[in-house]
């Protein structure tokens, strides 16, 4: 049937009307005008719009979640002892969308491991696709008499995704803006959204090649080609966005992932311009890609003057002294901290991260670094990024200052980004579980926020930090830190308000269990000084059952799990808090909230 192909043919439909050979006389036109009646060309452009409807709808209940959330954390009175009806359904959702499937399975096939995520992709994915493919008739009887409609569907619904591929591009973004969701964690959606584009894009393309055909063989694809200019300039964004996915594969990303991200924006441009060309006064599609540009432009303006380097009080990309000096050659360990000096009084919060470009030294490299508070010389507005040594511009950093000395640079800094979608200081208990460098995300609210639980009018009442490490050397990245906490926090650590359990899980060989109430063997903890800043700190030698772990928290009214590190410890982390709004939604006890935030930057 292939060879055929290339046969020039041409079909008759309704008896006795050829598709081609009859083209313009009376009987052919008005079949043609029964068909546009039928099935209105004009109308395929409520497709794109009822598209764009649904993704409103979906960001609108992200806001009120959002809007909902942060009333409830400043709203504390006229509360009763028992969870409400919706907290209850809060809960149950979150049983459900926190749990995470295998993560490693789940990055080779490019799905998230969010069970949550993974239900607003379906939604996402089954609405389009019945969207696109349940009306019909798919093709018209003669190419002539109009478009295929299918194709012209899926067309328009392929052009409502391209705004949304772009605004979530953004560091910076409306729907962040609106939903509270961070960039990062709306790369998903970025994703997926591209991925549906080239979907939808496909199938407008081929009901056109298999028409033409079908009609006329190779003959009439030669001839389409050769008359009709839509068939040309359609390829080219076509082109553009199968390279821009086949380099968003997992195995291009994991072995040339930097070499990706210095063609993806070049690809994206000519994805834009060679689309914009395509569609330009078709059924009102370049009204969507007029409106893609013009947010797009406008959320990077607001990022440059607000998180950027146009930053009001700083001239135009002015850069900032910073200073890099060794913490650990350690092998395995190998990590140096940078100082940079706040000239320009950025505020941040814990768990947020700054991208960092360092001057003369691979200046088109933008590197994110989660913020920890400097204590050197007691200015804590100066910002300190714990660095370590990997490959790349880390490694060259590092052997510079790998013989103890340090040296200055000047850097470009642009952020804060990211963070806690929620006020943690609204949360009665706050609990970090952190492993490898995950830590440079959950020590900065160990040390701004210990001072809350003292206070009588905030809501925190205990914090707990359990770190899992390879090996002790890990301890020295954060050794100013504990230094910090120990000093002024001691006595909260003596009364059990603070609480930090640090775990070297390859430091021996011993398998420890937890005991039944959760308590350690207290021969099984040793102090690196028992008179310094680990005196109050538990040191133990073994990798925890974080499943067991989390069982033994005993949970407050209102609980906050922050979690970064390994994705091996996110799902478990994950599935752990998921279990745990059980007692919320069948009511046992006084838990009214159990909430998780996962980090995805760390060093």
């Amino acid at each position: 049937m292939l060879g055929n192909i290339f046969e020039k043919r041409d079909i008759t439909v309704y008896g006795d009307i050829h598709c081609i050979a009859d083209m313009g006389t009376v009987e052919y036109t008005a079949l043609k005008k029964a068909s546009q009646t039928a099935t209105a060309w004009a109308d395929m452009a409520l497709y794109a719009k009822y598209q764009l409807y649904f993704f409103a709808v979906i960001i609108f209940l992200a806001a009120l979640k959002k809007y909902y959330f942060g009333n409830y954390d400043v709203d504390r009175g006229f509360r009763s002892n028992k969870p409400t009806v919706i907290e209850k359904i809060s809960s149950l959702n979150r049983y459900i969308s926190y749990r995470k499937l295998p993560t490693k399975i789940c990055s080779i096939i490019g799905l998230p491991s969010s069970v949550g995520n993974l239900l607003v992709i379906a939604a996402i994915i089954i609405y389009s696709v019945t969207y696109c493919f349940a009306p019909h008739p798919w093709f018209r009887a003669c190419a002539g008499f109009g478009s295929p409609p299918l194709a012209i569907r899926a067309g328009m619904i392929s052009t409502a995704f391209v705004p949304f591929i772009f605004i979530m591009s953004g560091k910076t973004n409306i729907i962040s803006a609106l939903t509270g969701i961070s960039y990062e964690k709306l790369n998903v959606y970025h994703q997926l959204a591209s991925v549906l584009c080239l979907f939808f894009a496909w199938v407008h393309t081929v009901p056109f090649y298999m028409q033409a055909a079908k009609e006329g063989g190779a003959a009439r694809l030669h001839e389409k080609y050769s008359s009709e200019p839509m068939w040309v300039n359609g390829m080219p964004p076509l082109i553009f966005l199968t390279f821009l996915w086949l380099g968003s594969l997992y195995v291009v990303r994991r072995y040339w992932y930097e070499a990706f991200i210095q063609l993806h924006w070049i690809m994206a441009v000519g994805f834009y311009i060679s689309l914009f060309y395509h569609v330009y006064g078709m059924l009102n599609a370049d009204k969507y890609m007029i409106a893609t540009i013009v947010i797009w432009f406008t959320q990077l303006f607001y990022r440059l003057v607000v998180k950027g380097y146009m930053r009001p009080g700083k001239k135009l990309s002015r850069s900032q002294a910073a200073s890099i000096e060794i913490l650990s050659t350690s092998e395995g360990s190998e990590s140096f901290e940078m100082i940079i000096q706040n000239d320009f009084a950025m505020r941040w919060n814990p768990g947020q991260h700054i991208f960092v470009r360092i001057l003369n030294n691979r200046l088109v490299e933008n590197h994110p670094f989660s913020v920890i508070p400097s204590f050197k010389s007691g200015n804590t507005g100066d910002m300190k990024l714990i660095i370590r040594s990997f490959n790349g511009i880390t490694k060259s950093l590092y052997n510079v200052v790998a013989d103890g000395s340090s040296k200055d640079l000047r850097v470009l800094v642009d952020g804060p980004y990211g963070g806690v979608d929620r006020d943690v200081r609204m949360f009665s208990n706050l609990y970090l579980v952190a492993s490898g460098s995950g830590i440079t995300t959950c020590i900065p609210f160990v040390t701004q926020y210990s001072r809350l639980i003292t206070d009588t009018t905030a809501e925190l009442q205990s914090i707990r930090l359990d770190w899992i490490i390879k090996r002790q050397a890990d301890i020295d990245w954060i050794q100013e830190e504990l230094e910090f906490i120990n000093s002024e926090y001691g006595f909260l650590l003596q009364n059990g308000l603070l609480t930090i359990n640090i775990y070297c899980a390859n430091d021996s060989e011993r398998n420890i269990e937890l005991s039944e109430n959760g308590s350690f063997s207290k021969t099984e903890e040793q102090g690196l000084d028992s008179d310094g800043y680990m005196k109050d700190i538990s040191l133990l030698y073994f990798r925890p059952e974080v499943k067991t772990m989390i069982r033994t928290f005993k949970l407050g009214e209102k609980n906050c799990f922050i979690s970064s590190g390994s994705d091996a410890l996110k799902e478990q982390v994950g599935n752990s808090v998921a279990r745990l709004q059980t007692s919320i939604f069948a009511g046992r006890g006084d838990v009214k909230e159990v909430y998780l935030h996962t980090e995805s930057f760390s060093i």
